[in-house]
């Protein structure tokens, strides 16, 4: 290296570790936002394919109600099944990037920038979990423009309810990326999160009418909580929810909080011991 190229490297190195915190994470998030929305660039049609797909179920509710004569519950149901996919972008979309990576052998370049470990997991979802809420509203608004009905000034309110519940989805999708960094499978754990939200998470129908002996998990999803404040505000006249409005906002703002915290620390420690066992690019 000559003294124009050290006197450079000098310069960089510097101006690097000159950074807050704060400008680290803005440079951390505008890096991977640009890499995703050039990946969303480059595959035009899947993204449309998987857009247009919203549709399916927004129609297939809709005429079921039909059939079946519950056209005044057709929004509850919808507004379940729109929470419930939206979750599962923000959830997801951490281990989808690592696999992703592991892969094309590239995970190990997003590990020499000169940032904590830790805030590498709050890059990496964050078009993902902006993904999930787009897909929330769109599908709903299919249903507004249906003929489903909602009441529209609760819609600030449920607005945050979808934030805190992507956050709190976020921080458990960071356990199931510190099994995949070790084990290289994240499938089992994603699984039975999977069952789990489907089975007790309120999608389909209040978690009221599950037997006491099983209702007791549904308090374990995120997806009770965000499902059943939803319908309080948006559809308020659908029918008997199964908590106390104030409760998901609580529940969701401190599982938010402890999940993310605990979550980072544990991909943190992850990385690390899968980097002492020779297993991290393989």
């Amino acid at each position: 290296m000559n003294l124009v190229e050290y006197e450079a490297d000098s310069t960089w190195r510097s101006a690097v570790s000159r950074r807050t915190t704060g400008q680290k994470l803005r440079d951390l998030f505008a890096a991977y936002l640009r890499l995703d929305v050039i990946e969303e660039i480059m595959f035009p049609a899947s993204n449309a394919l998987a857009y247009l797909a919203l549709v399916v179920p927004a129609f297939m509710y809709y005429f079921q109600s039909i059939f079946l004569h519950t056209r005044s519950q057709y929004m509850s149901i919808l507004i379940g099944v729109a929470v419930a996919a939206g979750l599962q972008e923000a959830l997801t979309g951490l281990t989808t990037r690592l696999q992703f990576a592991q892969e094309r052998g590239v995970l190990e370049t997003y590990l020499i920038e000169p940032i904590s470990w830790r805030l590498i997991p709050l890059g990496m979802n964050v078009w993902k979990s902006f993904v999930g809420i787009v897909i929330t509203l769109i599908t709903i608004a299919i249903g507004c423009a249906l003929g489903g009905r909602i009441d529209f000034s609760g819609l600030p309110l449920f607005f945050v309810l979808l934030l805190l519940g992507v956050l709190a989805s976020n921080g458990l999708g960071l356990f199931a990326a510190s099994f995949l960094i070790l084990f290289k499978r994240g499938s089992p754990v994603m699984a039975v999160y999977g069952l789990l939200g489907a089975l007790v998470g309120g999608s389909l129908f209040s978690i009221t009418v599950l037997p006491p002996a099983i209702r007791w998990a549904s308090y374990l999803a995120p997806q009770a909580y965000v499902i059943s404040g939803a319908r309080s505000l948006l559809t308020p006249h659908a029918g008997a929810t199964a908590m106390p409005l104030w409760l998901p906002f609580v529940v969701l703002g401190l599982a938010s909080v402890l999940s993310i915290i605990t979550g980072l620390w544990v991909f943190e420690r992850a990385l690390h011991r899968a980097q002492v066992m020779g297993i991290l690019g393989t």
